[in-house]
């Protein structure tokens, strides 16, 4: 019986084994224009129940908080004519919706999501970085916040995702993956 009830508790998503993304191959101020585009989910997306609601959140989250960097980032006069493509690959993702999360509490599992960013040249194709980045959320906890921390979950790698951004613009720093139990996210450099 204990296997039955803590079996509910698992997700299949993989997690990336490392709590640190490496820098890119060069700060992205190096670029002339950028553009941003939608989620990737056909090239490794590995969609569990709740994938697409999960996905049109972090979509929401990036149009709202990245794409206005990215409009700055192009507003700035840079010599040449370097273009880099932004675009978020889905590699992973379940959600656990409200209603599953109150009907079922833990037993409904973990939530979690793996998105990687891939940074590339437009002109030559080379990848300037391609940094991974996970969030979940625990059964037991999501069951307490009655799903709280199921739906905050988009919110968090989005801003893994925009704070790699936003770090990696002057200089070539890397960032964390989210993988790690605490998670240091800056979000106030420019």
């Amino acid at each position: 019986m204990a296997v039955v009830v803590t079996s509910g508790c698992t997700t299949n998503v993989r997690t990336p084994t490392n709590a640190q993304n490496p820098a890119p191959l060069e700060p992205f101020s190096k670029f002339s224009s950028f553009e941003l585009k939608p989620i990737n989910t056909a090239e490794d997306c590995a969609k569990q129940r709740g994938a697409d609601v999960a996905l049109t959140d972090v979509q929401g989250q990036l149009n709202w908080k990245l794409g206005p960097m990215v409009k700055d980032w192009n507003s700035k006069t840079a010599s040449g004519t370097r273009k880099l493509l932004i675009e978020p690959i889905c590699s992973d993702v379940k959600l656990v919706g409200t209603a599953g999360r109150i009907l079922a509490g833990a037993l409904a599992g973990s939530s979690a999501i793996v998105m990687k960013m891939r940074y590339t040249e437009a002109d030559t194709g080379k990848i300037i970085a391609e940094p991974v980045f996970y969030q979940r959320a625990n059964a037991m906890g999501a069951a307490y916040s009655f799903g709280g921390t199921d739906r905050n979950m988009a919110a968090r790698i989005s801003e893994l995702m925009i704070a790699y951004a936003r770090n990696n613009y002057d200089a070539a720093v890397g960032g964390p993956t989210g993988s790690a139990d605490v998670v240091p996210v800056s979000t106030t450099k420019k």
